[in-house]
């Protein structure tokens, strides 16, 4: 019995697990890419720049160079709409970007899971219940909600344009449309698997427990408080990158997962999977919005000559729209080896 249930509970969140390999090895914004010339052997990149484009920009702006793109705020919230739908359509269709290489830790997180499933009713019993850790619990979790964190991130972001702190704001704006993402996913997920919470019905966590004839809108798979809290701390982690920050914001979204738990709200399975996810969303916020068409005033364009194996590049720099400020959030992102141009160096 115990092999039938983790057997249908894997091909109810079989899909889930396809996006998440996605998610980590979906395309970035390349920072430069090399074209073929049929006249020579020279091949000269797209420039290099602080700002991450995709073709389509790129075409655009060169038909309208002194067009801006605009950005997600207050004065353009009609943007943020469009970031989110394109959001979820890249989320939604990722699974049809994963490769055999992705097993490397697919594998193990699916393995992960089956465990937790497996142990998910036990670990409820062995907690028992307890009121007042069950009280704590709820007050704890409260805290790291989807309408808190989305509150939380507005906080950051009107701080910041208060303050004309950019960075803030920015840090702000990003969380906010991560919380966004991960929770319209998760709804979508509760929606698809219909899961018992610990406290409802036998408390043992059945999928469809009763067919269609009983459907909760919302379930338990996954949890939105653990995915909310994670692509929250993921975007603050991944802003400001210094260790004292990256370990109070994990420490919060792990706190928050937990209480989830204790308040026998959640499985383990539950946080495990909403958490990954929550996780895997910042991170795709941070790399396709992270100060998105801003100018940096620095731009460098690649040439290789392949005939004679060597390669030099050009820089320009435009003092009056540099962006100090833009360029060391940048470098704080990039990795030690330096930008990565295409997706299996960005691991």
């Amino acid at each position: 019995m115990a092999i039938a249930r983790i057997g249908s509970a894997f091909l109810r969140f079989a899909h889930c697990l396809v996006i998440c390999a996605a998610l980590v090895y979906a395309p970035r914004p390349a920072f430069a890419q090399t074209t073929d010339s049929s006249a020579g052997q020279t091949h000269e990149a797209q420039p290099f720049s602080l700002t991450p484009q995709s073709s389509d920009q790129a075409s655009e702006d060169q038909q309208h160079p002194s067009t801006q793109s605009v950005i997600c705020g207050l004065a353009h919230l009609e943007q943020c709409l469009r970031d989110i739908a394109h959001d979820q359509a890249g989320i939604w269709t990722s699974p049809l970007r994963v490769s055999s290489r992705d097993a490397f830790w697919l594998v193990p997180f699916a393995a992960g899971t089956g465990v937790a499933l497996h142990y998910d009713a036990q670990s409820q019993e062995n907690l028992g219940i307890d009121k007042s850790r069950i009280d704590t619990s709820n007050t704890i979790s409260a805290f790291g909600s989807p309408y808190a964190t989305f509150g939380g991130a507005a906080g950051l972001y009107f701080l910041g344009l208060g303050t004309h702190n950019e960075h803030l704001a920015e840090t702000g704006r990003l969380g906010a449309e991560a919380v966004v993402d991960a929770s319209l996913v998760v709804v979508a997920l509760k929606l698809a698997t219909n899961r018992e919470r610990p406290n409802e019905g036998n408390g043992q966590g059945g999928f469809w427990p009763q067919g269609t004839r009983s459907y909760e809108l919302d379930g338990s798979f996954p949890s939105g408080h653990a995915a909310a809290s994670f692509a929250l701390a993921r975007v603050i982690a991944s802003e400001y990158p210094s260790k004292p920050v990256q370990v109070a914001a994990y420490a919060f979204a792990l706190a928050i997962s937990a209480s989830r738990v204790t308040a026998r709200q959640h499985f383990p399975s539950d946080v495990l999977v909403g958490g990954t996810f929550g996780y895997l969303i910042g991170g795709y916020v941070i790399r396709h919005h992270a100060a998105a068409n801003v100018g940096s005033g620095f731009s460098f364009v690649p040439v290789v000559d392949v005939s004679r194996h060597t390669f030099g590049g050009t820089i320009e720099l435009r003092p009056d729209e540099l962006n100090l400020a833009k360029i060391g959030r940048f470098l704080n992102r990039t990795p030690a080896h330096g930008p990565c141009y295409f997706p299996h160096e960005c691991h």
